[in-house]
């Protein structure tokens, strides 16, 4: 009969929104009376890293005595939904690995414990902006950091110097800024428009565009969103006009990343912001760009916006200390390092870019280029404060209509804002 009614719950809560979970069953990641203790990562159970994970789980247990570490991992396919029927029933492991975005959505529901009252003093074990650019506020949350940072996925920009030369610019001199780039664009539309050739593949409309070029994307408390300012319109008013000199791929509009690389393959795009990891891409399916290939910091008029994944602490824990300890544990300086050298990402605690590992490819070579441009650019880094609610699809929607002309620009971005002040008060 418990069993049963424990079932009915979880799929009562499991229907409703996350901002009723108080009354939504017990934690079933820990036990107190047994010292269990779960964690949860996200379709990370494989031959790479269960290795790790399980070397991770009994060095824990050795350090911890008494103490047992289960470790649960979930497939990627509707882990969004996995998440919030586990947390409306009240089951959510003790630890568990989110993004920014799966953060919010949790906090805001009251599933997550608030590291900021909790766990303040581990914050000294993160870089600055990682950690504090990670503080959510407003609409109904408690102000407060709700993850400890773990790894980084990054962008660096890649520069086609043949294409830059026979543009009019300088390949030793790429873009620092915004106005750097629309400038450059200018340029280069006036020496290569008829040529199939374009300084930029795809607009940067994601929100953390916004803010690095100096668009305020929320307001104060965070209750509402003003990208349709002035700046916004500003902003975006400089990729209509990128359009109609042709200096920004029509193809770039209705396609994705994946357009905008096979352009670039094909040596047509000459600044393609893209992941540290796609060198590997450019040596394999265009060897002839490679070998001309150049590698640059993101342009920005703020700081490099980053969006780590980071480990939670359910606020319903029955072992609160313990879930606190593995969640800083699975994350300290030491164990983000070797998860780095495993997949090719970036790690979020202080002083672990300064690790060997980081200055040991050659620096002569693009691949050791694109490792110190990350370093630089994570260092200069913090989360942008609106992207975990925000709606990428609706915003390339609209501005691309802005952008053919369609609409104008104030019209998609109060369409934008809108929609997003809707999204964030569901």
């Amino acid at each position: 009969m418990e069993k049963l009614l424990k079932k009915g719950m979880g799929a009562l809560c499991a229907a409703a929104t996350l901002v009723s979970l108080g009354a939504c069953g017990t934690n079933s990641g820990s036990d107190a009376s047994s010292n269990e203790i779960s964690f949860q990562t996200w379709n990370l159970k494989n031959d790479t890293y269960t290795p790790y994970f399980t070397k991770l789980v009994e060095e824990f247990e050795k350090e911890n005595p008494g103490v047992k570490v289960k470790w649960v991992d979930q497939p990627a396919e509707n882990y969004d939904q996995k998440l919030s029927i586990d947390a409306s029933a009240g089951q959510l492991p003790d630890v568990v690995n989110v993004s920014e975005t799966q953060a919010y959505s949790l906090a805001k529901g009251g599933a997550l414990m608030n590291l900021s009252k909790e766990a303040s003093e581990y914050e000294k074990d993160y870089l600055p902006g990682i950690w504090e650019g990670g503080r959510f506020k407003g609409n109904g949350i408690e102000e407060g950091v709700y993850g400890f940072p773990w790894y980084l996925n990054i962008d660096v920009a890649y520069i086609n110097k043949p294409l830059f030369e026979q543009c009019g610019l300088d390949a030793a001199n790429p873009p620092k800024n915004y106005d750097d780039l629309f400038s450059q664009a200018s340029t280069f539309a006036k020496n290569c428009a008829e040529k199939s050739q374009y300084y930029l593949a795809i607009p940067r409309i994601l929100t953390e565009n916004f803010e690095e070029y100096g668009v305020h994307m929320l307001n104060d408390d965070h209750s509402k969103f003003v990208l349709n300012s002035e700046k916004g319109v500003e902003y975006v008013q400089h990729y209509v006009d990128m359009f109609k000199e042709k200096s920004l791929s029509p193809d770039g509009l209705v396609g994705n990343i994946t357009t905008a690389e096979k352009q670039f393959f094909q040596g047509n795009i000459a600044y393609m912001p893209d992941s540290t990891s796609s060198v590997m891409a450019f040596k394999t399916n265009a060897p002839d760009v490679y070998k001309n290939l150049d590698v640059a910091p993101l342009i920005t008029n703020t700081k490099n916006s980053i969006n780590p994944f980071t480990f939670a602490v359910s606020k319903q824990t029955k072992n609160k200390k313990m879930a606190i300890k593995l969640a800083n544990f699975l994350t300290n300086k030491k164990n983000q390092v070797e998860f780095s050298k495993l997949s090719n990402t970036y790690p979020s605690a202080a002083g672990a870019m300064d690790d060997p590992f980081f200055s040991s490819i050659d620096a002569n070579t693009i691949e050791g280029k694109v490792m110190k441009v990350a370093k630089q650019e994570i260092e200069n880094s913090t989360i942008n404060s609106a992207q975990e609610v925000s709606d990428t699809n609706n915003i390339g929607a609209e501005i691309t209509q802005a952008i053919l002309g369609e609409k104008s620009v104030k019209d998609a971005l109060d369409t934008v804002a809108k929609s997003l002040d809707e999204k964030m008060a569901n």
